[in-house]
């Protein structure tokens, strides 16, 4: 079984190339090597400063891995190059079609977790057009059964998690998978879903905190999991909420950016950039952080890498903070409030620092 967020399962790359010239190593696999070294002999498809040099050997490279694409000095890869009609292609896409692409290219912007209940998809809204289905989605986001993520692969690279214990509830009692799938179900439906009651992306996220918090009291001998997890939906909300820790949380993930990478601090005078541009306008945009925290609350490696459900409560905490800082700094720097335009920019943003530059067992 394939499950999706019922926002993102409609999602087919437009190719625009963000992937392309992000400048990061895209790796090449010893399987795929071959079929790019003769396509790229017989001219079928040539690098974009027209020279035979596509690939860069790497001695210490994983096992399966022959090197990586060669980046031009702009940080496109070396295949990125003028369309016929204007705009930039992938010649090897547009050659030899999707199943000839190295793995790196042909996952993303998919985040694929997969355990004992099956595939999850969530995806990096660094790509322009996963971010855009933020802006475009209408009504309650769920869990929805959709198609393989990537054709031809019934198992995509991902997190691979069937051979391991469930998610923790606390650190000394397990969850079982039907108990967790209602968890996450519980997430996104309270975030984006079903549930939500009005309440605001950070309004959400203090709800779970409190919700998980709750659940940890749950003992097995008893009522099953899931029925405990059910029944959290008809608590009161708790009067208060919790502070989000914003910087504490952001710091966590700048500090988790792999070599070479690295992040700016939060602006110095955060608050009075959020007072003056972010809170006058975040109510036009809160529907969209949703969105975009439930993308967070799915699928999530933090259940497994981090320490269970609680931890995928922070992962989305730590999101919404990235976020909310990003667009203090972008709005500030261009002296306007905050817009839809302006978060789904933020957005694409914050999934370059989550999702490519810091580390999962960082951030774990």
């Amino acid at each position: 079984m394939v499950r999706w967020l019922s926002m993102h399962v409609g999602y087919a790359c437009r190719h625009t190339g963000a992937c392309c010239g992000a400048g990061w190593p895209l790796p090449v696999e010893h399987g795929v090597a071959p079929a790019l070294a003769a396509a790229v002999s017989d001219g079928c498809v040539r690098p974009a400063d027209d020279t035979a040099e596509w690939m860069t050997p790497h001695a210490a490279a994983p096992d399966g891995v022959a090197g990586t694409l060669r980046l031009l000095p702009d940080g496109h890869c070396v295949f990125h190059q003028a369309a016929p009609g204007g705009g930039r292609q992938c010649a090897v896409h547009a050659a030899l079609g999707h199943a000839h692409l190295p793995a790196a290219c042909r996952h993303f912007p998919r985040v694929c977790l997969v355990d004992g209940r099956g595939v999850h998809v969530t995806l990096s809204h660094f790509c322009p057009t996963a971010a855009a289905l933020l802006v475009a989605a209408e009504g309650a986001v769920s869990i929805v059964e959709g198609p393989a993520p990537v054709p031809g692969r019934d198992v995509p690279e991902g997190l691979d998690a069937r051979d391991a214990w469930p998610p923790l509830l606390t650190p000394a009692v397990l969850m079982d998978l039907e108990g967790y799938d209602a968890w996450e179900r519980h997430m996104v439906e309270t975030i984006a879903g079903a549930r939500m009651r009005g309440r605001s992306a950070a309004g959400a996220v203090a709800r779970l905190a409190a919700d998980a918090r709750v659940l940890q009291a749950w003992r097995p001998g008893g009522q099953p999991l899931a029925e405990a997890v059910a029944m959290l939906a008809d608590r009161g909300d708790d009067r208060d909420e919790d502070r989000l820790d914003a910087r504490g949380l952001f710091d966590e993930a700048r500090a988790s950016c792999r070599a070479p990478w690295t992040w700016d601090a939060a602006p110095a005078d955060l608050a009075a950039l959020d007072a003056r541009f972010v809170a006058p306008g975040w109510d036009g945009v809160d529907d969209v952080v949703r969105r975009y925290l439930a993308a967070h609350a799915f699928a999530s490696w933090e259940a497994y890498q981090a320490g269970g459900g609680l931890a995928v409560v922070r992962a989305v905490a730590r999101a919404l903070a990235v976020v909310r800082i990003e667009a203090a700094r972008a709005a500030g720097l261009a002296g306007t409030e905050i817009d839809r335009a302006m978060i789904t920019a933020t957005i694409r943003r914050a999934d370059l620092l989550l999702r490519h530059y810091a580390t999962f067992d960082g951030l774990a």
